[in-house]
């Protein structure tokens, strides 16, 4: 049988070895990557595999855009995929956020450019934000395993890198805290520190909360970033402070003219109450796990917390695992379950 010949097809003959002599076959063409092919050229596959190959390079061609094999090609190929349509609305903008920061850096370069000598040198390039440094990190990790799985680079250069150490945030509202700051604060900050505090909801989900949701006894939502749809029952104060409120629009939270806050606008806004009421040390974020810890410290168990804040049972134990204080009235609340055990015992007998 003769040959088949097509361009960009290259032989490659490979002597001794375990399997002996024989030729290898690759698929090359000016600024794409090494492909290997089927070892016998006159199979219908080998000759599909090119024509397909040679057609995504010549449509890649064609298309204005970045240069096909660079690394903002990389971005632009994963941000069209299935693995990153599926993705949750707030996790896309979250990753698009990070995307754009590193095709802004490494746009020009071939991807097979971004060596692990470049990963390290990004990541000590943000050790005065550490948080920072290790979420693009992670993202870019998942961008090269996409990479790597569209043959555009063999191995992964990002794989299992040392993370900066990050100093866990541990802080949580106090009530005086609490109470200083309802006092001070205008009724839509107020409103939002109770559903905040007593929903254990990150801020996006907060503030796309709609009347609609509250039935009057649980808020129902579906979570932007995970997908996950929770029923948080109301605590009577968060139900008294909804019952009381202005409804101002279809949401819950709205600015003075009855719209919906911008995600800017709100930590602005935010920010500024804060300050007003003299509280120092604490941010919104802290709410999420004020909530946990209280209800916690109540005597709720991880399976209880995970039903309101949405967190798999496993987050939710590292969460309470890393982040609950070991308070004297924790303390205090085991040795009385203690005592009573004890107690109870004593009577038995």
């Amino acid at each position: 049988m003769v040959e088949a010949r097509l361009k960009w097809v290259k032989k490659v003959h490979k002597r001794g070895g375990r399997k002996g002599d024989r030729t290898l076959y690759y698929w090359r063409r000016p600024g794409t990557p090494l492909r290997r092919l089927p070892d016998d050229p006159n199979d219908p596959q080998f000759i599909r595999q090119v024509i397909d190959w040679n057609a995504e390079a010549d449509a890649a061609a064609k298309e204005p855009g970045p240069v096909y094999g660079s690394f903002a090609h990389l971005v632009d190929l994963y941000k069209r995929s299935p693995d990153f349509q599926k993705l949750a609305d707030e996790t896309q903008k979250g990753y698009g956020y990070w995307l754009s920061m590193l095709e802004a850096r490494y746009g020009d370069l071939p991807v097979r450019g971004i060596t692990r000598q470049v990963v390290y040198r990004l990541r000590d390039s943000m050790v005065e934000t550490p948080y920072k440094a290790n979420a693009v990190i992670r993202v870019l990790r998942l961008l090269l395993n996409f990479a790597v799985d569209r043959g555009l680079i063999k191995t992964n250069p990002a794989a299992r890198p040392k993370q900066l150490k990050v100093a866990s945030r541990r802080q949580v509202w106090s009530l005086d805290a609490e109470k200083t700051f309802l006092e001070k604060a205008d009724e839509t900050m107020k409103l939002t520190y109770m559903l905040a505090a007593y929903t254990a909801q990150r801020q996006a989900d907060i503030l796309a909360m709609t009347w609609a949701q509250y039935d009057g006894e649980v808020i129902r939502l579906r979570q932007r970033k995970t997908g996950v749809l929770v029923e948080v029952p109301c605590h009577r104060d968060l139900r008294a402070a909804l019952d009381g409120a202005k409804r101002r629009g279809t949401v819950i939270l709205t600015t003075s003219t009855g719209r919906a806050w911008k995600a800017p606008h709100f930590r602005h806004a935010w920010k500024k109450a804060v300050v007003e009421a003299g509280i120092e040390g604490l941010q919104f974020r802290d709410l999420r796990r004020t909530a946990m810890v209280r209800m916690a410290e109540a005597g709720a168990t991880a399976i209880e917390i995970a039903a309101v804040s949405g967190h798999t049972i496993d987050q939710t134990q590292r969460i309470l695992e890393a982040y609950i204080p070991r308070s004297a009235a924790m303390g205090r609340a085991a040795i009385i379950k203690l005592e009573g055990k004890k107690d109870g015992k004593r009577k038995e007998r």
